[in-house]
């Protein structure tokens, strides 16, 4: 009984901690929609294109503001596999004009891994972003579209950072010391 009655206080505490994280996670996602919308994405590059997008930078968001500690979650990773993946699936989609897509694609993100590993960038959900550029032959535009999302995620990243999780890991330091 009791360690039922602990376990949902942990779980309650997790909760109220993961909060904040969370709506700032819905509006990240809901600026870069709303930058998608505005630059009319879909109807530069044909309909679903930002769909692909808003679903990369989701999966990194929910990296970047809930699992904060994780490897994928250094700003550094997550920059540099969105820049790689934005220029390899840029390039990649010049290709599309002599191979097939399912090659061009296979290949794009084969180089995409093969570069992340080499410059230590692992992030997972950039991948959707050289798909995207592949498929929808995104242009230089989609580039500085990425680099203005990459700064949106970070700036209010940052901003979590130097406020909520600095604020837990001070409670967190209070309540071990007691």
């Amino acid at each position: 009984m009791v360690q039922r009655a602990r376990r949902k206080e942990n779980s309650s505490k997790r909760l109220k901690r993961r909060l904040t994280p969370a709506v700032l996670a819905g509006a990240t996602l809901a600026i870069l929609v709303l930058l998608l919308e505005y630059f009319r994405i879909d109807l530069l590059y044909g309909i679903g294109t930002s769909a692909i997008i808003f679903t990369s930078f989701a999966s990194s968001i929910f990296i970047m503001f809930i699992t904060p500690n994780s490897r994928a979650a250094k700003a550094g990773k997550f920059v540099k596999s969105y820049l790689l993946a934005a220029i390899v699936g840029y390039i990649g989609g010049f290709a599309t004009i002599i191979l097939p897509l399912f090659v061009v694609a296979g290949i794009v993100i084969f180089v995409l891994i093969v570069l992340m590993i080499l410059t230590y960038s692992e992030h997972p959900p950039a991948a959707a972003i050289a798909f995207a550029f592949v498929l929808s032959h995104i242009g230089l535009a989609g580039i500085a579209i990425i680099i203005i999302g990459i700064a949106i995620v970070l700036a209010l990243r940052f901003f979590l950072e130097k406020s909520i999780f600095e604020f837990e890991r001070k409670i967190e330091k209070i309540e071990k010391d007691l």
